[in-house]
């Protein structure tokens, strides 16, 4: 009996102890860095759930078509049964530079040429933006007007001006029979006024940019801008002197953004066009609508028992080099006149 009592006695001195300890700082300490691990560990697992699936996303959407891509550029494939392809190394590549057509570089051409709308369009908008920034009035409606062609459907857009150039019964041909002229224009089938027209409506948009700009030019240096008029230098010379310098890390965010966006140019091109090939150009007979990004879906999509599946992949693949490559030559030239002292 007496060991028993001992024996209980230990255990009732025990768990007094355990008592006194877990009212002691250093315990409710221990037992808070408990409950911020588990509800760290808690929080990371959330992370992780959330994250995982734009990873699984990607890889369904980016990285499976990356690696097909790729695969069917060596390949040859007239189908969308990527079962049947026939391997044959680098004669999609071979072809996009030695078809005597030359469609792929004719396309490039007119991608470059659709380019012509990038200056125009930084002008356009680099204008309005000085302008509204001159405490007009009304300032926010402008800014909304202009920014209204950007979050306009592309298709929708594209079907307006497609209606206004009309041959038959658009807005301009109405006009200029009013004005006394004796026949209409055929904008859209006319190879010397295609192109032309489609790159009128692409500046229509460039509000995006003036309301980049607008967000730049309010960032300016207000004391240099006054160090200068007090040493009477003129607004003009403020302007390209001060101004522009300032903002120059915003005009070369937009000149690098639209460029990559005017070299993959396809939709509203094809609506304008009218999913076709017309006009053609009358020296080469090559298609003056298809720019590189509608070539190569024309290859894959309007004509694959002609051309397939794997000269486009290898069309692809050739316009991205040229874009990764005039992206990097942007980024060289842009430590010439890029400016990052305000």
């Amino acid at each position: 009996m007496e060991e028993v009592a001992t024996a209980s006695d230990i255990i009732d001195i025990a768990e007094s102890r355990e008592e006194i300890f877990a009212d002691t700082k250093l315990f409710k300490q221990d037992v808070a860095t408990a409950a911020r691990k588990k509800k760290r560990m808690q929080r990371n697992i959330m992370g992780w759930l959330f994250s995982v699936w734009p990873f699984v996303g990607w890889c369904i959407f980016g990285g499976i078509p990356f690696v097909l891509s790729i695969i069917l550029s060596l390949a040859e494939l007239h189908n969308f049964d990527i079962t049947n392809f026939e391997f044959i190394g680098f004669d999609n590549y071979k072809w996009i530079f030695t078809d005597p057509k030359g469609e792929f570089w004719f396309s490039m051409r007119q991608t470059l040429y659709y380019c012509l709308s990038l200056p125009i369009g930084i002008v356009l908008g680099l204008g309005t933006a000085v302008l509204l920034t001159r405490h007009v009035k009304l300032t926010k409606l402008f800014r909304t007007i202009l920014f209204i062609p950007n979050v306009c459907s592309v298709v929708g857009v594209s079907m307006m001006w497609k209606l206004v150039f009309h041959r038959q019964y658009g807005v301009v041909n109405a006009i200029l029979l009013a004005m006394g002229r004796e026949f209409p224009i055929d904008f859209l089938g006319d190879p010397d006024w295609f192109m032309p027209v489609v790159i009128f409506t692409t500046t229509w948009g460039a509000g995006a940019g003036s309301i980049l700009f607008q967000a730049a030019l309010e960032q300016v240096n207000q004391s240099l801008i006054e160090a200068a008029e007090i040493d009477g230098a003129s607004k003009t010379k403020i302007f390209f002197r001060i101004t522009l310098p300032a903002i120059s890390p915003t005009t070369f965010y937009v000149v690098t953004m639209n460029t990559i966006g005017a070299l993959q140019a396809m939709a509203n091109i094809q609506i304008l066009a009218s999913d076709g090939r017309n006009p053609l150009d009358p020296k080469t007979g090559n298609s003056i609508p298809l720019t590189a990004v509608y070539f190569i879906y024309w290859m894959a999509f309007n004509q694959p028992l002609i051309y397939g599946l794997g000269k486009a992949s290898a069309a692809a693949w050739v316009l991205t080099i040229i874009i990764v490559i005039i992206t990097r030559l942007n980024f060289k030239l842009g430590d010439y006149w890029v400016c990052y002292d305000n």
